[in-house]
């Protein structure tokens, strides 16, 4: 059993490659988007104050921008429940070994008593 890969150490480290993709989506990505969005806010109240029509290109960037947004959010959701379910059919797995290693256990200390004569 030594030195195998086993099937709960595979999905607990599909959990921990997920979480850290999705941290690292999120370390990475947020920032220039929350930047992109500041700017074309800053830029639309300026249209606003000089009482000039909104250019049809900056709606666009925005929509853009705000589709990207959605986009990495649902990804980062994708990967979070990716995670959620390789953590709890790890979770599974090593309960099953877990309740097979118990019924085992039982069954040495019950040789033991035999063989003790007790």
């Amino acid at each position: 059993m030594k030195g195998k890969l086993l099937p709960p150490v595979v999905f607990n480290v599909i959990t921990i490659v997920a979480m850290l993709f999705a941290l690292s989506q999120m370390v990475t990505e947020v920032p220039r988007l929350l930047a992109s969005s500041t700017m074309i806010m800053l830029a639309l109240e300026e249209l606003a104050q000089e009482s000039d029509q909104v250019d049809e290109s900056l709606i666009e960037t925005f929509a853009a921008d705000q589709d990207q947004r959605t986009g990495l959010f649902n990804e980062i959701i994708v990967v979070m429940v990716i995670a959620i379910v390789a953590n709890v059919i790890a979770n599974y797995l090593g309960r099953g070994r877990h309740f097979a290693n118990t019924a085992r256990i039982r069954e040495l200390e019950a040789e033991l008593r035999v063989v003790r004569g007790e």
